[in-house]
């Protein structure tokens, strides 16, 4: 868990460990195909893009917070993975 307390636009909690979340896959509006997604508080993130190292995956994110997305981030064995909040997606299965 990492906090990044020198911008208010960024939630305190970026990276989340394994047992916070479920991995799944969504389908989201006006899309045909699923995505590999995860669960969170009743909120679901599809998959953006890898980072190989914790900065770099940060770095993506606050990118993504000036956008106006919403996006966490989880730590694989390897690298680190940015996933983006889905606001119509629904859950498959």
């Amino acid at each position: 868990m990492a906090s990044l307390m020198t911008s208010a636009s960024l939630p305190s909690k970026l990276i989340l460990s394994k047992g916070e979340y479920k991995t799944c896959r969504i389908k989201v509006k006006d899309a045909q195909e699923t995505f590999p997604a995860i669960a969170l508080s009743q909120q679901f993130y599809s998959f953006f893009r890898v980072a190989k190292d914790r900065d770099k995956a940060l770095n993506m994110l606050s990118k993504l917070f000036d956008n106006g997305h919403r996006a966490v981030i989880t730590q694989t064995p390897k690298a680190y993975a940015i996933w983006v909040l889905e606001t119509e997606a629904m859950p498959l299965g």
